[in-house]
Protein backbone atom coordinates (compact mmCIF):
# COMPACT_ATOMS: atom_id res chain seq x y z
CA UNK A 1 0.00 0.00 0.00
CA UNK A 2 1.04 3.60 -0.37
CA UNK A 3 0.18 5.95 1.63
CA UNK A 4 -2.73 8.65 1.50
CA UNK A 5 0.02 11.76 1.14
CA UNK A 6 2.24 9.56 -1.36
CA UNK A 7 -1.25 9.22 -3.89
CA UNK A 8 -1.58 12.79 -3.32
CA UNK A 9 1.58 13.59 -4.35
CA UNK A 10 1.17 11.53 -7.67
CA UNK A 11 -2.46 12.74 -8.92
CA UNK A 12 -1.42 16.31 -8.58
CA UNK A 13 2.04 15.84 -10.39
CA UNK A 14 -0.35 14.23 -13.66
CA UNK A 15 -3.63 16.04 -12.69
CA UNK A 16 -1.87 19.56 -13.07
CA UNK A 17 -2.85 22.35 -15.61
CA UNK A 18 -0.70 21.18 -18.05
CA UNK A 19 -3.51 18.05 -18.82
CA UNK A 20 -6.37 20.36 -18.73
CA UNK A 21 -5.11 22.76 -21.52
CA UNK A 22 -6.48 22.48 -24.64
CA UNK A 23 -4.09 21.44 -27.92
CA UNK A 24 -4.40 21.28 -31.24
CA UNK A 25 -3.30 18.43 -33.81
CA UNK A 26 -2.56 18.09 -37.30
CA UNK A 27 -4.28 14.97 -39.67
CA UNK A 28 -1.81 15.01 -42.73
CA UNK A 29 -3.20 12.20 -45.40
CA UNK A 30 -1.65 13.74 -48.66
CA UNK A 31 0.12 11.07 -51.19
CA UNK A 32 2.05 10.53 -54.61
CA UNK A 33 2.06 7.03 -54.42
CA UNK A 34 -0.22 4.06 -53.19
CA UNK A 35 -3.64 5.71 -51.93
CA UNK A 36 -4.86 3.62 -48.95
CA UNK A 37 -8.04 5.91 -49.01
CA UNK A 38 -8.46 5.89 -45.09
CA UNK A 39 -7.90 9.71 -44.46
CA UNK A 40 -11.70 10.78 -44.59
CA UNK A 41 -11.97 8.09 -41.27
CA UNK A 42 -8.55 8.14 -39.64
CA UNK A 43 -9.69 12.12 -39.26
CA UNK A 44 -12.99 11.57 -38.19
CA UNK A 45 -11.64 8.62 -35.54
CA UNK A 46 -8.99 12.23 -34.35
CA UNK A 47 -11.54 14.47 -34.29
CA UNK A 48 -13.78 11.94 -31.84
CA UNK A 49 -10.68 11.39 -29.72
CA UNK A 50 -9.95 14.60 -29.95
CA UNK A 51 -13.46 15.53 -28.52
CA UNK A 52 -12.76 13.16 -25.51
CA UNK A 53 -9.32 14.32 -24.70
CA UNK A 54 -9.26 17.80 -25.03
CA UNK A 55 -7.86 18.38 -28.55
CA UNK A 56 -9.06 19.76 -31.82
CA UNK A 57 -8.32 18.92 -34.99
CA UNK A 58 -6.90 20.59 -38.30
CA UNK A 59 -6.78 18.75 -41.56
CA UNK A 60 -4.61 18.89 -44.50
CA UNK A 61 -4.80 17.10 -48.07
CA UNK A 62 -2.46 19.17 -50.00
CA UNK A 63 0.69 19.79 -47.56
CA UNK A 64 -0.85 23.93 -47.25
CA UNK A 65 -0.28 23.51 -43.55
CA UNK A 66 3.52 23.26 -43.89
CA UNK A 67 3.62 26.91 -46.26
CA UNK A 68 5.13 28.47 -43.08
CA UNK A 69 6.85 27.33 -39.83
CA UNK A 70 4.40 29.97 -37.86
CA UNK A 71 1.40 27.89 -38.97
CA UNK A 72 3.07 24.61 -38.25
CA UNK A 73 4.19 25.73 -34.55
CA UNK A 74 0.67 26.17 -33.43
CA UNK A 75 0.41 22.38 -33.24
CA UNK A 76 1.72 19.95 -30.56
CA UNK A 77 1.23 17.57 -32.77
CA UNK A 78 1.48 16.67 -36.50
CA UNK A 79 -0.04 13.14 -37.45
CA UNK A 80 1.37 11.74 -41.02
CA UNK A 81 -1.88 9.50 -41.80
CA UNK A 82 -1.01 6.94 -44.43
CA UNK A 83 0.49 9.04 -46.50
CA UNK A 84 2.42 7.93 -49.52
CA UNK A 85 5.42 8.99 -52.01
CA UNK A 86 8.20 10.90 -52.14
CA UNK A 87 6.51 14.15 -53.62
CA UNK A 88 3.85 15.50 -51.55
CA UNK A 89 5.56 18.15 -49.81
CA UNK A 90 8.27 20.52 -51.49
CA UNK A 91 11.64 21.95 -50.20
CA UNK A 92 10.16 24.65 -48.38
CA UNK A 93 7.71 23.42 -46.82
CA UNK A 94 10.00 20.12 -45.79
CA UNK A 95 12.80 22.74 -44.26
CA UNK A 96 9.37 23.87 -42.53
CA UNK A 97 8.99 20.68 -40.99
CA UNK A 98 12.36 19.95 -40.08
CA UNK A 99 12.80 23.31 -38.06
CA UNK A 100 9.07 22.86 -36.08
CA UNK A 101 10.32 19.55 -35.06
CA UNK A 102 13.99 20.74 -34.16
CA UNK A 103 12.72 23.49 -32.44
CA UNK A 104 10.20 20.82 -30.27
CA UNK A 105 7.12 19.76 -32.51
CA UNK A 106 6.09 16.12 -32.43
CA UNK A 107 5.20 13.79 -35.26
CA UNK A 108 2.91 10.56 -34.95
CA UNK A 109 3.06 8.69 -38.21
CA UNK A 110 0.61 6.14 -39.07
CA UNK A 111 0.76 2.98 -41.08
CA UNK A 112 2.19 4.08 -44.87
CA UNK A 113 4.14 6.85 -43.04
CA UNK A 114 6.94 5.07 -43.40
CA UNK A 115 6.40 4.35 -46.92
CA UNK A 116 7.07 8.31 -47.18
CA UNK A 117 10.21 9.87 -48.08
CA UNK A 118 12.00 6.41 -47.72
CA UNK A 119 15.72 6.05 -46.70
CA UNK A 120 18.29 6.19 -48.93
CA UNK A 121 19.37 2.44 -47.44
CA UNK A 122 15.74 1.33 -48.29
CA UNK A 123 14.98 2.78 -52.01
CA UNK A 124 16.63 0.33 -53.95
CA UNK A 125 18.47 2.06 -56.50
CA UNK A 126 17.35 4.67 -56.20
CA UNK A 127 18.54 7.94 -53.64
CA UNK A 128 16.09 9.04 -51.26
CA UNK A 129 15.11 12.58 -51.18
CA UNK A 130 14.35 13.45 -47.51
CA UNK A 131 16.43 11.25 -45.73
CA UNK A 132 15.90 13.45 -42.16
CA UNK A 133 12.37 12.43 -42.43
CA UNK A 134 12.85 8.34 -41.90
CA UNK A 135 15.73 8.78 -39.42
CA UNK A 136 13.36 10.81 -37.46
CA UNK A 137 10.10 8.31 -37.73
CA UNK A 138 12.89 5.61 -37.33
CA UNK A 139 11.95 3.92 -40.33
CA UNK A 140 11.09 2.67 -43.73
CA UNK A 141 9.90 -0.28 -45.04
CA UNK A 142 11.45 -2.62 -47.24
CA UNK A 143 10.81 -2.61 -51.11
CA UNK A 144 9.65 -5.43 -52.26
CA UNK A 145 7.98 -7.07 -50.74
CA UNK A 146 6.15 -4.79 -49.00
CA UNK A 147 4.07 -6.75 -46.42
CA UNK A 148 2.18 -9.51 -45.62
CA UNK A 149 -1.25 -10.40 -47.37
CA UNK A 150 -3.22 -7.46 -46.08
CA UNK A 151 -5.65 -9.71 -43.88
CA UNK A 152 -2.91 -11.72 -41.89
CA UNK A 153 -4.12 -12.65 -38.31
CA UNK A 154 -0.85 -12.01 -36.54
CA UNK A 155 -0.42 -12.08 -32.66
CA UNK A 156 1.11 -8.78 -31.27
CA UNK A 157 3.03 -8.77 -27.86
CA UNK A 158 3.87 -5.68 -25.46
CA UNK A 159 7.80 -4.62 -25.29
CA UNK A 160 7.58 -2.86 -22.06
CA UNK A 161 5.45 -0.63 -20.35
CA UNK A 162 5.26 2.18 -22.22
CA UNK A 163 2.06 4.77 -21.92
CA UNK A 164 1.07 4.30 -25.61
CA UNK A 165 0.28 0.13 -24.91
CA UNK A 166 -1.74 0.90 -21.35
CA UNK A 167 -5.07 0.29 -23.53
CA UNK A 168 -3.89 -2.35 -26.08
CA UNK A 169 -4.52 -6.01 -25.45
CA UNK A 170 -1.32 -8.28 -24.65
CA UNK A 171 -1.02 -10.90 -26.55
CA UNK A 172 -3.08 -9.15 -29.33
CA UNK A 173 -4.76 -11.30 -32.01
CA UNK A 174 -5.22 -8.50 -35.24
CA UNK A 175 -5.58 -8.65 -39.12
CA UNK A 176 -3.35 -6.21 -40.48
CA UNK A 177 -0.79 -5.95 -43.32
CA UNK A 178 2.63 -5.92 -41.70
CA UNK A 179 5.10 -4.47 -42.96
CA UNK A 180 8.79 -6.09 -43.48
CA UNK A 181 12.18 -4.24 -42.33
CA UNK A 182 14.78 -6.38 -43.23
CA UNK A 183 15.47 -4.82 -46.30
CA UNK A 184 14.53 -1.29 -45.18
CA UNK A 185 15.29 1.13 -43.16
CA UNK A 186 15.16 0.98 -38.99
CA UNK A 187 16.61 3.92 -37.17
CA UNK A 188 18.80 2.23 -34.48
CA UNK A 189 17.65 5.00 -31.88
CA UNK A 190 13.62 3.61 -32.00
CA UNK A 191 12.85 1.64 -28.71
CA UNK A 192 9.91 -0.58 -29.49
CA UNK A 193 6.77 -0.98 -27.92
CA UNK A 194 4.72 -3.55 -29.76
CA UNK A 195 6.40 -6.12 -31.89
CA UNK A 196 4.64 -8.84 -34.11
CA UNK A 197 5.24 -12.42 -33.66
CA UNK A 198 6.75 -14.49 -36.67
CA UNK A 199 4.64 -14.22 -39.84
CA UNK A 200 6.24 -16.73 -42.47
CA UNK A 201 9.30 -18.37 -42.89
CA UNK A 202 10.83 -15.61 -44.77
CA UNK A 203 13.85 -13.76 -42.63
CA UNK A 204 12.13 -10.85 -43.23
CA UNK A 205 8.73 -12.39 -41.77
CA UNK A 206 11.23 -13.02 -38.18
CA UNK A 207 9.22 -11.21 -34.81
CA UNK A 208 9.84 -7.53 -35.53
CA UNK A 209 8.86 -4.07 -34.21
CA UNK A 210 5.70 -2.43 -35.51
CA UNK A 211 5.19 0.17 -32.93
CA UNK A 212 8.03 1.88 -31.69
CA UNK A 213 8.86 5.92 -30.38
CA UNK A 214 11.88 8.15 -30.07
CA UNK A 215 12.67 10.84 -27.69
CA UNK A 216 14.38 13.77 -30.23
CA UNK A 217 16.95 16.42 -29.15
CA UNK A 218 14.89 19.57 -29.52
CA UNK A 219 12.70 18.31 -26.93
CA UNK A 220 10.57 16.51 -29.02
CA UNK A 221 8.96 13.14 -29.88
CA UNK A 222 8.16 10.88 -32.31
CA UNK A 223 5.56 8.35 -32.31
CA UNK A 224 5.12 5.49 -35.52
CA UNK A 225 2.97 2.33 -35.60
CA UNK A 226 2.41 0.33 -38.66
CA UNK A 227 -0.61 -0.61 -38.04
CA UNK A 228 -3.63 1.25 -39.72
CA UNK A 229 -3.98 -0.38 -43.29
CA UNK A 230 -7.56 -1.09 -43.32
CA UNK A 231 -10.46 1.63 -42.58
CA UNK A 232 -11.68 -1.18 -39.52
CA UNK A 233 -8.92 0.17 -37.82
CA UNK A 234 -9.98 3.79 -37.58
CA UNK A 235 -14.20 3.07 -37.61
CA UNK A 236 -13.80 -0.41 -35.28
CA UNK A 237 -11.49 -1.40 -33.73
CA UNK A 238 -11.14 0.11 -30.24
CA UNK A 239 -6.85 -1.47 -29.30
CA UNK A 240 -5.96 0.57 -32.12
CA UNK A 241 -7.69 3.75 -31.91
CA UNK A 242 -6.59 3.63 -27.75
CA UNK A 243 -3.18 3.37 -29.12
CA UNK A 244 -3.20 6.13 -31.57
CA UNK A 245 -5.23 8.33 -28.34
CA UNK A 246 -2.04 7.66 -26.53
CA UNK A 247 0.16 8.01 -28.74
CA UNK A 248 -1.63 11.59 -29.79
CA UNK A 249 -1.40 12.30 -25.91
CA UNK A 250 2.12 10.94 -25.11
CA UNK A 251 3.65 12.79 -27.90
CA UNK A 252 2.28 16.28 -26.52
CA UNK A 253 3.50 15.64 -23.50
CA UNK A 254 -0.18 15.22 -21.97
CA UNK A 255 0.91 11.49 -20.48
CA UNK A 256 3.32 10.64 -18.28
CA UNK A 257 4.76 6.53 -18.14
CA UNK A 258 2.44 4.96 -15.99
CA UNK A 259 3.71 1.73 -14.31
CA UNK A 260 1.83 -2.02 -14.31
CA UNK A 261 -0.15 -1.48 -11.33
CA UNK A 262 -0.97 -5.21 -11.01
CA UNK A 263 -2.03 -5.97 -7.03
CA UNK A 264 -1.74 -8.71 -5.06
CA UNK A 265 -4.95 -9.52 -3.64
CA UNK A 266 -7.15 -7.04 -6.25
CA UNK A 267 -9.66 -8.50 -9.02
CA UNK A 268 -10.58 -6.32 -11.62
CA UNK A 269 -12.56 -8.25 -14.19
CA UNK A 270 -13.55 -8.83 -16.72
CA UNK A 271 -11.12 -6.04 -18.25
CA UNK A 272 -11.86 -4.99 -20.65
CA UNK A 273 -15.61 -4.43 -19.38
CA UNK A 274 -18.60 -2.68 -20.93
CA UNK A 275 -21.24 -2.05 -18.35
CA UNK A 276 -20.54 -3.52 -15.80
CA UNK A 277 -16.91 -4.67 -13.82
CA UNK A 278 -16.52 -6.99 -10.55
CA UNK A 279 -13.87 -5.60 -8.12
CA UNK A 280 -12.66 -8.89 -5.55
CA UNK A 281 -10.49 -8.25 -3.00
CA UNK A 282 -9.71 -10.21 0.27
CA UNK A 283 -8.64 -7.28 2.00
CA UNK A 284 -11.89 -5.53 1.48
CA UNK A 285 -12.23 -4.29 5.12
CA UNK A 286 -9.66 -1.76 4.79
CA UNK A 287 -10.97 0.04 2.29
CA UNK A 288 -14.42 2.01 2.21
CA UNK A 289 -14.52 4.11 -1.03
CA UNK A 290 -13.21 3.87 -4.94
CA UNK A 291 -12.28 6.71 -7.25
CA UNK A 292 -12.74 6.48 -10.61
CA UNK A 293 -9.71 9.04 -12.71
CA UNK A 294 -9.16 9.32 -16.28
CA UNK A 295 -5.34 8.11 -17.35
CA UNK A 296 -4.38 11.73 -16.53
CA UNK A 297 -5.26 11.51 -13.04
CA UNK A 298 -8.89 13.36 -13.14
CA UNK A 299 -10.96 12.24 -10.90
CA UNK A 300 -14.14 11.17 -12.38
CA UNK A 301 -16.32 9.49 -10.02
CA UNK A 302 -16.14 8.50 -6.33
CA UNK A 303 -18.62 5.94 -4.73
CA UNK A 304 -18.76 4.30 -1.22
CA UNK A 305 -18.30 0.47 -1.18
CA UNK A 306 -20.62 -2.29 0.61
CA UNK A 307 -19.50 -3.02 3.90
CA UNK A 308 -17.49 -6.23 4.74
CA UNK A 309 -18.18 -7.65 1.49
CA UNK A 310 -15.29 -9.13 -0.91
CA UNK A 311 -17.09 -8.77 -3.96
CA UNK A 312 -18.75 -5.79 -5.97
CA UNK A 313 -20.22 -4.90 -9.08
CA UNK A 314 -19.26 -1.47 -10.28
CA UNK A 315 -21.52 0.27 -12.78
CA UNK A 316 -19.68 1.49 -15.93
CA UNK A 317 -22.69 3.24 -17.32
CA UNK A 318 -21.28 6.72 -16.71
CA UNK A 319 -18.10 6.32 -18.56
CA UNK A 320 -17.47 6.56 -22.33
CA UNK A 321 -15.04 3.83 -23.95
CA UNK A 322 -11.61 4.63 -22.98
CA UNK A 323 -9.00 3.19 -19.97
CA UNK A 324 -9.04 4.54 -16.41
CA UNK A 325 -7.62 4.26 -13.21
CA UNK A 326 -9.29 2.88 -10.20
CA UNK A 327 -7.80 3.56 -6.30
CA UNK A 328 -9.41 2.05 -3.55
CA UNK A 329 -9.52 4.32 -0.36
CA UNK A 330 -9.79 3.87 3.57
CA UNK A 331 -8.85 5.29 6.86
CA UNK A 332 -5.28 5.91 6.62
CA UNK A 333 -4.48 4.07 3.27
CA UNK A 334 -5.17 3.96 -0.25
CA UNK A 335 -4.32 0.98 -2.88
CA UNK A 336 -2.12 1.63 -5.58
CA UNK A 337 -4.02 2.83 -9.26
CA UNK A 338 -5.86 -0.56 -10.96
CA UNK A 339 -5.39 0.07 -14.85
CA UNK A 340 -8.87 -0.76 -16.82
CA UNK A 341 -10.29 -0.50 -19.64
CA UNK A 342 -14.21 0.30 -21.10
CA UNK A 343 -15.18 -1.40 -23.91
CA UNK A 344 -17.68 0.51 -27.03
Amino acid sequence: MVSKKTLLIYLTLISGSLFCQTFKVLHYSETSGFDHNTRQNSLAMLQNLGGLNNFTVDDDQTGAAFNTLQNLQQYAVVVFSNTSGDAILDSAQRANFETYMQNGGSLVGIHAATDTYRHSTANGTQTGTWDWYAETLGGSVQQNPNHTISNYNGTIDHIGNHPTISATPNPWNKVEEYYYWENGYLNPAITSVLQVRATGGQSYDAARPISWYQNLAGGGRSFYTALGHDNFNFTSDTGFQNHIRNAILWAAGRMISIPDYSAKNISLYPNPAKEIMILETNKYARFSSYQILNMQGKKLMEEKLEKDKTRQNISLNKLPPGSYLLVLQGSGVSSKPQRFTVSP
